[in-house]
């Protein structure tokens, strides 16, 4: 029940008390709806001068074409997050970004900006977010939590130690795509105008190219990797007597052998074609076509072509001839140990049970430590993106052409001349030099016979462009050969 009802002939808004309450609210309508909103002010004027500005405000936004209601942003970024995970069950976007969003989007965003209104937040406020966001884990609210829930795209749960770092370059830019999604998908929605967010800088390091391969490290470390499938491969086995003896006893296995095959043909499949990880994971051998008619036929008639999907892109790859006796390790590796050929929907890096292999990080670590090229001579550590940086360099070192290079590795020019191109010059040298490959060449010296042949034929070639009979000099011309036939 109203108390008291004041309304004023000029003003577009009613003004009344409720009962059990001094304080005034304010009626008014617009775009068609009657809006009742406290004022929480006892005093009659401050509270028709609040009103005043409550009411032009929500006229400001109404032609803007705003929503009248604020909403705080931590209830549409639930919103968002329903939106993501609907599109994802009806394939409209990829089927990891409701697994990975909504961890980031809850303990970020929202960790930072709460409850406070959409549209109340400004391009400064979320400059001040990313500085914010660059030390959590260091002197933020992450440096109070020790442990942390992660989960993965097989839907494996697990929780893992609390980073202790600053938030990387490449991990900033990749929440900062989220962010920028979620206050589009707003503006869309009528919760705020469309904000012009800031990007993400740093300052450059002085050298950012991918570590790779040289080509004698690359021998080296395929040399290594057969010689580890060579070895005698054994693990301890625990032994515990019921007199409370323990010990331990050497145990052959051939699961060994068998992943460090497995290692083997990865590294010989992304050195031969250039793939990314996430595209080698994806892979399917229904990706793989002419492989399976020609693998049987002579080596040279084999080949093989990849369809393949990963970082928002897809395309077809042309690998080079290596990858085929790769392909052939792991057809028969399959074979061997599920008891039957590769389908169509089955993995091409899989498991003894047939199940995809998500990462070879920990195996091809452990490989590089063996063989002594775990980090490249600038000290930066050794990825399974190293292959994909050794297959363009080398591409480019044989003269490939870059743009028929960035169209099979799905990159532009910029990309590889950014982190790619860095090619030992050695490996191009005579590129370098055009024209000049034989500069180096010792030069032949003629001996005394052979040069008064060239004199002599060189005085003929005269003497008939001048139209003399020249006949000395055709005699002598014809008994040196004459010499020559006898000799």
């Amino acid at each position: 029940m109203l108390q008291r009802h004041y309304e004023s002939t000029n003003a577009p808004f009613t003004l009344f008390q409720r009962e059990g309450t001094r304080n005034w609210s304010m009626r008014y309508s617009l775009g068609g709806k009657q809006i009742k909103k406290s004022l929480g002010i006892a005093d009659h004027s401050l509270a028709m001068q609040r009103a005043h500005e409550i009411y032009h405000e929500q006229k400001y936004r109404h032609k803007q074409g705003l929503s009248l209601t604020q909403h705080a942003f931590n209830d549409v970024a639930e919103e968002f997050i329903e939106k993501v995970c609907a599109e994802a069950e009806r394939g409209e976007r990829s089927h990891y970004h409701p697994t990975f969003w909504p961890p980031i989007i809850r303990r970020f965003p929202v960790g930072y900006f709460g409850d406070k209104a959409i549209d109340l937040i400004t391009a400064a406020d979320v400059a001040r977010y990313l500085e914010w966001r660059k030390t959590y884990w260091t002197n933020g609210p992450g440096s109070q939590i020790e442990k942390i829930r992660c989960e993965r795209e097989d839907g494996r749960v697990f929780t893992r130690p609390a980073p202790r770092k600053i938030a990387a370059l490449t991990t900033m830019k990749g929440e900062m795509v989220i962010i920028r999604e979620l206050f589009r998908q707003a503006a869309l929605w009528g919760y705020c105008k469309p904000l012009e967010l800031p990007t993400v800088e740093t300052r450059k390091r002085p050298d950012n190219r991918r570590p790779g391969f040289k080509p004698e490290e690359y021998e080296k470390l395929i040399a290594k990797s057969i010689e580890r499938i060579n070895e005698h491969h054994t693990s301890l086995k625990v032994i515990r007597a019921k007199d409370g003896r323990v010990w331990t006893q050497k145990a052959v296995t051939e699961n060994i052998r068998a992943d460090r095959v497995r290692l083997h043909a990865y590294i010989e499949l992304m050195a031969n074609s250039g793939l990314r990880p996430t595209e080698a994971k994806n892979l399917t051998w229904g990706d793989i076509s002419l492989y399976r008619e020609t693998r049987k036929l002579p080596l040279h008639k084999q080949d093989a072509r990849l369809a393949v999907r990963g970082k928002g892109k897809h395309g077809n790859t042309v690998p080079l001839y290596g990858a085929v006796s790769a392909l052939e390790m792991l057809w028969n590796l399959f074979e061997h140990e599920l008891g039957r050929e590769p389908q169509d929907d089955d993995p091409v890096f899989a498991d003894e049970t047939g199940k995809p292999i998500l990462s070879f990080k920990k195996s091809l670590n452990a490989l590089l430590i063996a063989a002594g090229l775990e980090k490249d001579n600038r000290g930066v550590r050794r990825t399974s993106y190293s292959f994909r940086h050794f297959y363009i360099s080398q591409m480019l070192a044989n003269n490939v052409s870059v743009h028929h290079v960035a169209r099979n590795t799905r990159t532009s020019l910029a990309m590889i001349d950014k982190h790619y191109a860095q090619v030992n010059t050695e490996q191009i040298k005579d590129f370098l030099r055009p024209g000049q490959e034989d500069f180096a060449n010792e030069p032949l010296l003629l001996d005394d016979d052979s040069y008064d042949e060239i004199k002599l034929l060189e005085k003929r070639i005269e003497e008939l462009r001048r139209g003399e009979k020249g006949r000395s000099t055709e005699q002598k011309i014809a008994e040196r050969y004459a010499e020559k036939r006898t000799g």
